[in-house]
Parts: structure tokens; sequence; C-alpha cells
């Protein structure tokens, strides 16, 4: 069998990768790593926008009896909210130069998988900085600075909260006049809980900063602080706060406060094709002494009830 040719040998192993890739990539933060594990990463077919379904409000009920005419009025609802995809690559060059000096299959592969490395850190970084965004970066989607506001106002999905009222997500404010104190902290925690909390549903992840997260692990008893086992085997700083896992993700670049989540109105929706999988480009121009490979997303983080998250502010000093 002869030997593969160097295009060959890259198209091969990062289509090998390609899913190790996506899980890593999902697994590098904690709200698209909680989103895994409870199978809300979707891969969808396509369309100018992602939709995602919601109901803002009860159909049409009455009690009747006998043979009492029976409303057939349909209600106005707003039936979903459209999210933008953004797409993003990260591009694996092997320069002609590099690829002489390392000939032979297996230093071609080295050097391939040092380069894979370095792009799967890269889409990590930047997929991870979308997800605690608030899309005001060029051509990235929206992320929860966008989505779980401070006052609960904005549009997100297309909806206005001012507009209509079920959309606005919830807020709750902590002062911290000598520094954020531990009673003070857990008062706050469980006052926007509670705000959150609707027949068997509440929030199951509290993503905070390192003073939220400091000072809550600091008021525990010994035999209280353990972690949430779903985050914590991937690393993250975890404890438990009621049901929900109280994380410390040092990702959440500029986050002050925190958010109060319930992920099962969240998704990470995904193009197919487009899951950190190669694009069908040519692998060289001819101008240029390089191989090279370009690693496609396109999707967004969605949202289809906002009133069932929460943002924990810091107020205060």
């Amino acid at each position: 069998m002869p030997e593969p040719t160097v295009n060959q040998l890259v198209t091969t192993t990062i289509n090998n990768y390609h899913e190790e890739f996506a899980d890593n990539v999902s697994n590098s933060n904690a709200l698209t790593a909680l989103l895994r594990q409870g199978n809300r990463i979707r891969v969808i077919d396509g369309g100018k926008a992602i939709s995602a379904p919601l109901t803002y409000a009860e159909e049409t009920f009455a009690w009747y009896s006998g043979t009492e005419l029976l409303s057939r009025a349909e209600k106005e609802t707003i039936s979903e909210a459209d999210y933008a995809p953004a797409n993003a690559v990260a591009s694996v060059t092997l320069s002609g130069p590099d690829l002489a000096k390392n000939r032979g299959r297996e230093r071609i592969l080295n050097l391939l998988e040092g380069k894979l490395t370095n792009a799967e850190s890269t889409m990590m970084n930047n997929i991870t900085k979308a997800v605690y965004g608030d899309g005001t970066v060029a051509k990235s989607f929206a992320g929860l600075k966008a989505m779980v506001t401070d006052d609960g106002t904005g549009t997100v999905g297309g909806i206005d909260a001012a507009t209509w009222a079920f959309w606005a997500n919830k807020f709750q404010p902590i002062a911290r006049a000598t520094g954020l104190q531990y009673p003070a902290l857990k008062a706050g925690l469980n006052s926007l809980w509670m705000q959150l909390i609707r027949g068997t549903e509440h929030p199951d992840l509290v993503v905070a900063d390192a003073e939220v997260y400091s000072t809550y692990e600091s008021g525990l008893q010994e035999n209280q602080r353990y972690a949430d086992a779903r985050l914590g085997a991937l690393g993250f700083e975890t404890l438990k706060y009621k049901q929900a896992a109280i994380v410390f993700d040092g990702a959440a670049t500029g986050l002050v406060g925190g958010y109060m989540l319930n992920t099962k109105y969240m998704k990470f929706e995904i193009y197919r094709g487009r899951n950190f999988q190669p694009l069908d480009l040519p692998d060289q121009s001819a101008d240029m002494d390089a191989v090279t490979r370009h690693i496609a997303f396109m999707g967004a983080v969605t949202l289809s009830n906002r009133a069932m998250q929460g943002r924990i502010l810091l107020t205060g000093v």
C-alpha cells in the first residue's frame, strides 16, 4: 500500500478527531458542559435563524357544565425566539518548511497533533468568551451577559422585555458595604431562588465569580462542602447550593456576581457539518507553501424561558 500523502494524513486525522474536538470544546465551560450532560447540545439541519419554541402564557381555560358553549378563541402568543447563528473557524496550517523538517508519517502526525491541540485551545477560549459574553464581539453569538441582564431588560431572541414582560429575567442585588458577608449572600441567594421556583422546577446551575464562590464556601460547615459530581469530574470548582451546582468558572472573565440558571430551557445548537468539522475547501493554494484545513463551527446558545433565569448582583464597595 502506498504511503499516504500529507494532505491525506491531515484530512484523515482531523476527520477522526472531530468528535473528541467537539466534546472538549463543549466541556471547556460550566454552562455548555452541563448542557452536554443533559443532552441539550443539538445538531440542527439548517435555517436562517435558530428557533427556540416558547409559550409565555397559559391557554384559555374555563370550568363548564352541561351544554355550555366552549371557547374557540385563539389566544395571542409568541411562538418562538429566533437566534442568529455565528460562524467561526480554527485554521490548522502546516508550512512547507515545517513539513520538510518533519518527513515521515510519525513526524508529520506529531507535528499535526501539536497544531490540533493549539487549534482546540483557541476554539475553546473563543467559544467560552461568547458563551459568557454579550454578543458585542463582532460576528459572535450572544451569551449569558446579553440573555440574563442586570435589570431583566433587553432584547433576546428578537423579543423585547420592555414590550413583553414575561420575557424579563429575575435579578437580585446583594449588598457588600464592608465586603461581601456570608449572611447577606445566603439571604440574597435564597431570595433569588424563591423567585425562580415553579412547581417542581428550580435552577440547576449557579455560575459565581471568585468573591461569591469563596464567600459561600467560607460560610459552610466542613461536612457541607460537597461538590457537584457532574461538573466536579470535569475539573470545575464546585459546591452544592440546594439542588443546584454552584460553580466557579475562571473562564467567565469579567463576571461580577453571578447567574442562577435553569438550564432545562437552554440549548447549545450547532449546524450539521459545522460541528467542529473540517470545511470542504482546497488544502493548498498556488501561492502559498503550506497545507491548511479549516475546522468550522456554526451555531449559538439559545434560551426558551428567560423568566426562569436569574442574575446575582453585588452592590456597594
